[in-house]
């Protein structure tokens, strides 16, 4: 099981990620909705430098023209963009043509009860992976939001898509074993349930995903 923290902000935070064993950190650059994990991509660009080999980093962004996001690619120095913002299969089709073959892009939809927004079929031919998350309409985010969302969904989602499918969404390590055994995904995201009291990425709590995540199939 391939398992990634989210929404790195400073140095500490992605020493906490990477002594967890993560295959994967986030980077947030670009806010267009509301979160307050995003950072500037001269920050990204140099978490990026830390990062030891076999750690990927992932630009995650809510900005869905092609030029802007590809501006914070060339900031950033990274290749692999987790797009977050609803973007449009034109939009995602344009990004796959400048990004070429070493690029990768999942491309992030939202579980709203029974409910998958937007479909992801049209995304398939365009995309390396899809990441379901939940939603927090009252608050105004599209991740990071804490909450859960139908399980059952996601595993249906699974069973039918043609390309890895990364389970997000209020996964912590006390349900993620669960949520990995009842969905089946490719790999498992989180966020907010890995940080502390202070809102900062938790060691020991990473840690404990972590494990319980590779321990959980």
């Amino acid at each position: 099981m391939r398992v990634k923290a989210c929404g790195i902000k400073t140095e500490e935070e992605l020493e906490a990620a990477i002594a967890a064993g993560v295959d994967a950190v986030g980077f947030l650059v670009g806010q267009v909705h509301a979160s307050g994990d995003f950072i500037l991509a001269s920050t990204a660009a140099r978490l990026v430098r830390a990062l030891p080999p076999y750690v990927t980093p992932v630009l995650v962004t809510h900005l869905t023209e092609p030029s802007a996001v590809w501006e914070l690619v060339e900031q950033t120095s990274i290749p692999t963009i987790q797009l977050h913002g609803g973007n449009t299969v034109e939009q995602v089709a344009c990004l796959r043509d400048r990004l070429g073959p070493a690029g990768k892009l999942v491309y992030a939809v939202h579980v709203i009860d029974t409910e998958v927004v937007p479909a992801p079929e049209a995304y398939y031919p365009f995309v390396d992976a899809i990441l379901l998350d939940s939603m927090d309409r009252s608050a105004g985010k599209v991740g990071g939001t804490g909450i859960t969302h139908n399980w059952n969904v996601s595993a249906a989602v699974v069973a039918s898509a043609p390309l890895p499918v990364i389970l997000a969404g209020g996964l912590n390590p006390v349900n993620v074993a669960g949520a990995i055994r009842q969905v089946r995904p490719f790999a498992v995201d989180a966020n907010s349930g890995l940080r502390g009291f202070d809102g900062m990425l938790d060691c020991q709590l990473c840690a404990a995903f972590v494990r319980n995540a590779k321990q959980a199939l």
